[in-house]
């Protein structure tokens, strides 16, 4: 069997390493969105509390 010059193992750690670094990348951001919706959410359920309450501080 020849040897195919097209196909250079020796890029294959890079290769991982670039999959790697993405997936990693990946899953940052989607904590950071996480952490952001959740935050909001709070923030949200929160004015809706104080929105519920009239002026004086309690139901109508």
């Amino acid at each position: 069997m020849s040897e195919n010059p097209i196909v250079d193992r020796s890029d294959e750690p890079s290769a991982f390493a670039w999959i790697m670094s993405g997936t990693l990348g990946a899953l940052a951001v989607g904590g950071l969105a996480k952490l952001m919706l959740d935050r909001r959410r709070a923030r949200a359920i929160a004015e809706a509390g104080r929105e519920e309450d009239g002026p004086d501080g309690h139901p109508s």
